[in-house]
């Protein structure tokens, strides 16, 4: 990936505007620890913060949201323990909602509306700033253990992003049922292995958060711990392959749920747990169309790329032992866009104050239950930058789609458009009555439609829209300064020498894979002979 860098001129001043960046991002953050200073010299320590983050875990795949065959009772004791929201959206696919949660930002407004391919010199721009940099003024320790996927080059890591330490991958780990590509796996910004073992992430993501942890305890710590399962290619770890006995999806839910128990018992332990906030979420729904390997949105209608609720719409619990109610069921909209604003409020801190901010402190409306106010009169819902839906209440409407658009690459991909379907009407639901978007009530409540056109078309003014570029929205990062389209980044000669370089790397390790099964002296499990005939039809032996 690294021999992928350009060598031009661009990449220079991009180092050169990262320098300028950090630098102002420090008077930022200097500016803020001297206004947020008490003048009492005994300031109050924030609580620790865990946000753990699955990768496509559908809105019916926990215990605590209606699952019947997964069992996860470690997550639902957080529920049991803490809060559960069951209107939490996020965006459609992960780059985005990471991008939200890092920034507290509709991620079209923060210049990440999209997933970039592999290899691009794009990613979250450094002007932003993000939850960890904030965290910093109020001297936590700070780690991203996991899945990053905010941009691979080396000025758009964690290590340069507020994170103290990281150690995971940069990319996402696949985009099929089987590994098709390498993925280079870091300890902050040393390379340690371009093909990690995705069966032993859960584990090894884990044991480095307990690992943080340990090293942290003393002082207030902020984890953000984004595991890589269970997105594609699901791999669970040996001892839980088969343990659920309702496939690989099931058996990777279950790993992680033990996992997080692990986590929690660790605060115990250590007499932390109630000076710690945990929160638990999906990036998005559940991927559809790989068999056992993808998940369940439940009732919901729609799955990971769409913007029905089943692409939208995921389980969410935050647990803050005797400080959060236990067992409280919050089903207002709240969102991803929400986490920064409300971990910043639960540590003392504040969001920067010189751009728009679309989040919500949360605390307030789960704290006083006597509050009728809501953290959102309406919530956007985007694919890229295109927004496709409105929800403002129980009301939700689909603007019509009367025809497949072109993808814009960066903006909006082809993913987003093909999967968006043909609407050759606008669809108006009542999610009180209908969570399953299955009744159009467009024609019996003009005025609503209408009330919702308009709330939309504040957003594409501010934000922006398929082909329109809001007056607040920021710009992606980007080490190819030549490109000045980035939706003509896949015609360039860049793209073409990467794309050339990973279709090299992905043959040569099909072939090493599919010798290695062919060869095995030990019976393959049924995984594994899966994957031997997968590579079989990809060699075309």
């Amino acid at each position: 990936m690294n021999s992928s860098k350009p060598t031009s001129k661009s990449s220079q001043i991009m180092k050169m505007d990262s320098i300028i960046s950090k630098i102002l991002r420090t008077i930022f953050i200097f500016i803020i620890m001297v206004s947020c200073k008490s003048k009492d010299s005994k300031e109050p320590i924030g609580p620790n913060i865990i946000f753990i983050l699955t990768d496509d875990q559908g809105y019916g795949d926990l215990g605590s949201f209606g699952s019947e065959t997964i069992e996860t009772p470690n997550i639902d004791n957080l529920a049991k323990e803490g809060v559960r929201f069951t209107d939490f959206y996020v965006h459609p696919i992960c780059s985005p909602t990471r991008a939200a949660f890092l920034t507290g930002c509709y991620a079209p407004r923060a210049g990440f509306p999209d997933v970039h391919l592999w290899g691009s010199p794009f990613g979250l721009n450094p002007d932003e700033i993000t939850i960890a940099e904030i965290l910093k003024t109020k001297n936590y320790s700070t780690a991203c253990i996991g899945k990053w996927h905010l941009g691979d080059e080396d000025v758009f890591a964690p290590n340069q992003q507020g994170f103290d330490y990281f150690y995971g991958i940069r990319l996402v780990n696949g985009t099929q049922k089987f590994e098709n590509f390498s993925v280079p796996f870091y300890r902050n910004d040393s390379l340690l292995t371009m093909r990690p073992d995705h069966s032993r992430m859960t584990h090894d993501f884990t044991e480095e958060s307990l690992s943080f942890i340990d090293r942290n305890k003393q002082n207030p710590f902020f984890l953000y711990l984004a595991y890589t399962m269970p997105h594609v290619p699901v791999y669970p770890g040996e001892n839980f392959r088969g343990k659920s006995g309702h496939g690989l999806y099931a058996d990777a839910i279950e790993e992680i749920d033990w996992n997080v128990g692990r986590i929690v018992e660790k605060l115990k332990a250590e007499g932390i747990e109630e000076n710690t906030l945990i929160i638990f979420a999906s990036d998005n729904g559940p991927w559809a169309g790989f068999g056992e390997q993808s998940g369940s949105a439940g009732e919901l209608r729609g799955s990971k790329i769409t913007t029905w609720e089943g692409g939208v719409r995921v389980p969410m619990i935050m647990k803050w032992k005797n400080t959060l109610p236990a067992g409280l069921v919050y089903s207002e909209i709240t969102g991803v866009i929400d986490m920064a604003p409300t971990i910043a409020a639960a540590a003392g801190a504040s969001m920067p104050d010189d751009r728009v901010i679309d989040g919500k402190n949360l605390l307030p409306y789960i704290l006083d239950q006597k509050n009728e106010k809501k953290p959102h009169d309406v919530y956007y819902h985007y694919a890229g930058t295109w927004l496709q839906a409105v929800r403002s209440g129980k009301w939700k409407l689909h603007f019509a789609r009367p025809e497949i658009r072109p993808g814009r690459y960066g903006e909006c991909a082809g993913w987003h458009t093909n999967n968006a379907g043909i609407l050759n009407e606008d669809l108006l639901f009542n999610l009180e009555t209908d969570i399953e978007e299955t009744k159009n009530l467009a024609s019996e409540f003009p005025e609503i439609v209408q009330e919702l056109k308009n709330m939309a078309q504040m957003a594409r003014d501010d934000i922006g829209d398929y082909g329109i570029k809001g007056k607040n929205s920021r710009p992606t990062g980007s080490t190819y300064l030549e490109l000045i389209d980035i939706t003509q980044y896949p015609n360039s000669e860049y793209a073409r020498k990467v794309e050339k370089e990973m279709l090299t790397e992905m043959l040569d390790f099909q072939r090493k894979r599919f010798d290695k099964l062919s060869n095995s002296n030990k019976p393959l499990n049924s995984q594994e002979s899966e994957e031997l005939e997968f590579y079989k039809e990809k060699l075309n032996l």
